[in-house]
């Protein structure tokens, strides 16, 4: 059961064997030339092979341990045909054979199709009955005083979950959009549509399945004050929450799901916005003493040296007045992310203020807080660098500089004692804002690697390649912001890696000849670009790469040879220049590009060019699964979107196109399904390709017709 073995000359260690034997035979052995060791040494070799073979027969007995042909069997054996595409670590196909068994146990249970659709699809999720919800006529003898059919409009919690104008005005997603009416607990009348078309919900024989796509992430750690980041001021006495001041709703923590739990998710349980009563809420019960204000969804420091605002000072806009006293209290609108401060009643217009929170975000593309081990690996791997081994790290936050230009003229320093071939590790260990300008310069054959990361990290062992650099790295729940540029200069055959860095600026190479520039899971408000400045032939740098980054544009007039995107999300806007570099080669992989592109070669696969595409060489390269604007001049395409260039209807479909946003330039509901389901293996286009959510829908629709309860009709409703 564990695959055929390839036993032709195979060899072992004969001492186990030997040690068998009498010590006067082993002697008789030596002196005669080792012929029985030599005898047995082929028999070790097969008995390693038996007992591989038997270790796999037993393993083959556990569905959690088997190989790929008999986890098949299994599958056979308790009626599994469709096996599930791979989406990934934590919901595949093994796990889906293993909970079979139990699953029909509990079959038509409302918790087990909840469970059912998070296993498959990796999202949370809340099914609903609405025959629950649908008004009813009182009986004298039935009283159903849970069933109103007229809404009480002082019920405001109940109502917020309903959404309409009244939330959140001026934020241009409201929470209910998210929600998608999961948690909406007003009764309705009875419709005749069918919830499968996506038409009607509230019927005797209709059940909807929310799923819940977005992913809440903390900003902070309330056990360790001198980690939060700084707030954005936002005009006199106003902050935001988000460093770069983009207005975005604050969510809670998600508290880890349970495999067996039977009761129907809830608001604590959903990654939703935090909404205004929520917030009250909870700050009501830990003002009594009911909730430790550490476990609360946000804190507030004003003072760099301060402790955190107790619970009676934080205040939540619209809800509540402001406390009585002198001292300084903070206004809370989580439905935008913006902060109000107050002292003694007046508003507060200057102060250093610390906060933490949650975000949402539907993938982890850009800089964030969320465990980023696995694409910092890739960087250094992408990277192509072939150092010596030779590591050294610099601290910046904690323990170290607090300034990353002074983490860098360490850097200089480090870097001016090591030969060529070395790697240096500035490591930003902390969340802050910093306001400077930051020129890096990178010496010959030398690698300079500026990652968002903390302690503890361990010395590469003697010997390690140089992209041992990544274990020097701890790079989860940081997300440092530089209020500047970055300027970065290089001699011959080196290389920069930028990892998990926010940057309010531009990021540009000067005359030079740095031979690798790489951005891995950052955040460039501005232009990734070369000197225009400089002459043509200066700036030499070979390769550019982007992943998994947020950038504005890519401008790069002359000498770069190959520049790769993949992961990515370029956003110039409609219209403005996103990729301009006439002499480069271009490969994109699953990213999407609003503007206009220009290089010389193109190649391209599973991208929404939304903008027009001026590639020179047309006889090199082409597109396939991609979205190309019409009037586009491009290489040879392959199943591309529109399939016609003429008066083609076909366009992108966004949830969002505020930055802010935890939908931004994700495909919505409403896109054509040339785009939305167009990519390669049925998958959407663009930047969050890589989630698979067109195959995640169809594979939850798959599996949960075996386990709806008779006579009910299931839709698949998802934010």
């Amino acid at each position: 059961m564990s695959g055929t073995v390839d036993r032709a000359g195979v060899q072992g260690d004969p001492e186990r064997l030997l040690s068998l034997l009498p010590a006067h035979v082993r002697a008789r052995d030596e002196q005669s030339g080792g012929a029985l060791r030599a005898l047995l040494s082929v028999v070790a070799g097969e008995l390693d092979v038996l007992e591989r073979e038997l270790a796999g027969l037993y393993d083959g007995w556990f569905v959690e341990t088997c190989g790929e042909e008999p986890l098949s069997h299994l599958a056979e054996l308790i009626g599994l045909t469709e096996a599930l595409p791979n989406l990934g670590e934590g919901h595949g196909w093994r796990t889906a054979v293993a909970h079979t068994v139990s699953y029909r146990r509990r079959k038509g249970t409302v918790a087990l199709l909840e469970q059912v659709a998070r296993e498959v699809t990796g999202w949370q999720a809340r099914a609903v009955e609405y025959f629950r919800l649908l008004a009813t006529t009182a009986h004298i003898n039935h009283v159903r005083l849970d069933r109103p059919a007229v809404a009480s409009l002082r019920g405001a919690n109940r109502l917020d979950h309903t959404g309409g104008p009244h939330l959140y005005t001026g934020w241009p997603v409201a929470p209910h959009d998210f929600e998608r009416g999961a948690l909406d607990p007003l009764m309705r009348t009875a419709e005749a549509r069918g919830i499968a078309s996506g038409r009607g919900r509230y019927g005797i024989s209709q059940l909807g399945v929310f799923l819940f796509t977005l992913r809440s992430h903390p900003v902070g750690d309330a056990d360790a004050p001198g980690l939060w980041p700084q707030a954005r001021p936002d005009g006199p006495g106003r902050w935001t929450f988000d460093a770069l001041g983009r207005p975005a709703p604050l969510f809670a923590a998600v508290p880890r799901t349970e495999a067996t739990r039977e009761q129907v998710a809830g608001e604590p349980d959903l990654p939703v916005p935090l909404r205004a009563r929520r917030l009250h809420a909870l700050l009501e019960a830990a003002r009594h003493g009911e909730l430790d204000a550490r476990e609360l969804p946000l804190g507030v420091r004003i003072g760099r040296d301060a402790p955190p605002l107790p619970p009676d000072r934080v205040r939540v806009c619209g809800l509540e007045p402001m406390a009585r006293g002198d001292q300084e209290q903070a206004c809370v609108d989580p439905g935008t992310g913006r902060l109000l401060l107050f002292r003694g009643g007046a508003p507060l217009e200057t102060a250093e203020v610390f906060v933490r929170y949650h975000y949402g975000v539907l993938a982890e593309v850009g800089a964030g807080t969320y465990d980023r081990s696995e694409g910092f690996h890739k960087a250094l791997e992408a990277d192509g660098y072939g150092g010596e081994g030779i590591v050294r790290r610099i601290d910046v936050g904690p323990g170290g500089p607090p300034s990353m230009a002074a983490g860098v003229v360490r850097a200089r320093e480090a870097l001016a004692g090591l030969p060529p071939g070395a790697t240096v590790v500035v490591a930003v260990g902390d969340n802050a804002s910093r306001s400077e300008d930051l020129s890096l310069s990178v010496p010959a054959g030398v690698r300079l690697v500026l990652v968002a990361a903390s302690p503890p990290w361990r010395e590469p062992e003697a010997g390690s390649q140089g992209r041992s650099a990544d274990a020097a790295c701890v790079p989860a729940g940081l997300r440092p912001h530089l209020r500047g540029s970055v300027v970065v200069t290089g001699g011959q055959d080196s290389s920069l890696v930028l990892d998990g860095i926010v940057v309010e600026g531009d990021v540009t190479v000067q005359a030079g000849s740095l031979a690798r520039l790489v951005l891995s899971q950052c955040t460039v408000t501005g232009r990734v670009r070369g000197a225009a400045d400089a002459p043509p032939a200066a700036v030499g740098t070979r390769r550019l790469e982007l992943i998994r980054s947020v950038v504005r544009a890519v401008d790069w007039p002359e000498g770069v040879q190959d520049i790769a995107i993949s992961d990515c999300i370029v956003d110039a806007g409609p219209g403005e220049p996103a990729v301009t570099a006439p002499g480069a080669r271009l490969t994109v992989r699953a990213s999407t590009v609003r503007g206009t592109l220009r290089v010389r070669t193109l190649d391209a696969a599973d991208t929404v060019f939304d903008g027009l595409l001026l590639v020179e060489d047309r006889q090199e390269g082409g597109l396939s699964h991609c979205y190309v604007s019409p009037g586009s001049l491009t290489p040879r395409r392959f199943r591309c979107a529109p399939a016609s260039q003429e008066h083609s209807p076909v366009a992108p479909v966004y949830a969002s196109e505020e930055p802010g946003s935890p939908l931004y330039l994700a495909l919505a509901r409403n896109c054509p399904d040339a785009i939305r389901e167009g990519g390669e293996g049925g998958t959407e286009m663009g930047a969050y390709h890589h989630l698979h959510r067109p195959l995640r829908l169809a594979a939850v629709r798959q599996h949960l017709a075996s386990y709806m309860p008779a006579e009910l009709e299931a839709g698949i409703i998802w934010s």
